[in-house]
């Protein structure tokens, strides 16, 4: 579904990521895992078209997209859940998801996002800005669903996030695969959540791949000295 070859990202004269390559195959979810700072948002950024690709290319269901800008690549089928969640706080729940829409033509809701986020429904009147940091977080996931992706990004969704709710977002993200023909990359530093989505792990160090596994064969204590500072 998204094939990523020889991708070069660069701040400047800086290059961050060098020469990454990365298949996610459709329905699978892959984890992206390091420390801060190991180039993980600066990869996100540059599959979503918010940063520039120095080199490589970036394809999408078999179309290259990496010369589109960002919103063509979300009508193509890429969705972006950014670090942060960066919801609307002065609209409500109801208007926030709504922006999703822009980008299909739709003018109503789908009856799944609510059924998947019920918390979303009950508080649909209320102000972003006005939810807990885990509510946002459902709010942002909703919000990039609507847009009917073939693609998910999600960029350190557990950040800021208690336990509890860290649990509900992984039930909802392998629920979301049930229910669509949809591919999930997430970045993470949370080991138990990525244990728990994902069907491949790998790591990133200084702008590289240097270790991937698949779930059932990941050594959690290898994995966890890539992720202490």
């Amino acid at each position: 579904m998204l094939q990523v070859s020889d991708l070069k990202v660069s701040y400047g004269q800086s290059e961050v990521i060098h020469g990454i390559a990365l298949e996610v195959e459709m329905n699978e979810t892959v984890a992206v895992m390091g420390r801060n700072g190991m180039g993980k948002t600066t990869l996100f950024k540059s599959l979503i078209g918010a940063l520039s690709a120095s080199a490589g290319d970036i394809s999408l269901d078999g179309k290259s997209v990496t010369s589109m800008e960002s919103y063509d690549r979300v009508k193509h089928g890429i969705a972006y859940v950014p670090q942060g969640r960066m919801i609307f706080p002065t609209l409500t729940v109801e208007e926030n998801i709504r922006t999703g829409l822009s980008s299909t033509g739709k003018r109503n809701i789908p009856e799944d996002i609510f059924a998947l986020f019920p918390v979303l429904w009950d508080m649909r009147k209320r102000k972003g800005g006005n939810l807990s940091g885990g509510q946002q977080q459902q709010l942002a996931i909703a919000r990039a669903l609507v847009t009917d992706p073939k693609v998910l990004l999600l960029d350190e969704p557990t950040e800021g996030i208690q336990p509890s709710i860290i649990k509900d977002i992984a039930n909802v993200l392998n629920e979301i695969r049930k229910l669509r023909e949809i591919s999930i990359i997430v970045s993470e530093q949370v080991l138990s959540f990525t244990m728990a989505i994902a069907d491949r792990i790998i790591v990133i160090e200084k702008g590289n791949f240097i270790r991937e596994d698949r779930r059932e064969e990941v050594d959690e204590a290898q994995i966890s000295k890539y992720l202490s500072v």
